[in-house]
């Protein structure tokens, strides 16, 4: 049903992964995970992953309580894989799991790609 708008949820989480490092390290010269560029890359990216969980919340019909939305706001690392588990079942949540981690693994390695992007582009 919001398959497009997930896609798209998790693209931009992607391209920001890749843009804000490159675009920090280009206008800085370096890159710190607690410097303003680094902050608003979290909070944009806090605001991208929970529009993907409330659109994956209703494909899956799953209603949450407040505490599984904050949860997912605040240590998503923890609560995500929770609400995978209660909205899909012990497979398809180990599975989805298995897909979260490797999705964080990207875009962990696109940010570190973007560093280097932007390392390049600072040397010309």
């Amino acid at each position: 049903m919001n398959c497009r708008a997930k896609a798209v949820a998790l693209i931009a989480l992607a391209v920001i992964s890749l843009a804000s490092p490159t675009l920090e390290m280009t206008l800085t010269g370096r890159v710190e995970m607690f410097s303003t560029y680094g902050l608003l890359e979290t909070a944009v990216s806090l605001v991208v992953l929970f529009w993907w969980y409330h659109l994956d919340k209703a494909d899956h019909s799953y209603q949450a309580g407040k505490l599984m939305n904050s949860g997912v706001l605040l240590l998503a690392v923890i609560a995500l894989p929770i609400y995978f588990v209660r909205s899909r079942g012990w497979k398809r949540g180990g599975r989805a799991i298995v897909l979260a981690a490797l999705f964080l693994g990207a875009t962990l390695l696109l940010s570190e790609l973007g560093e280097r992007l932007g390392a390049v582009i600072t040397s010309r």
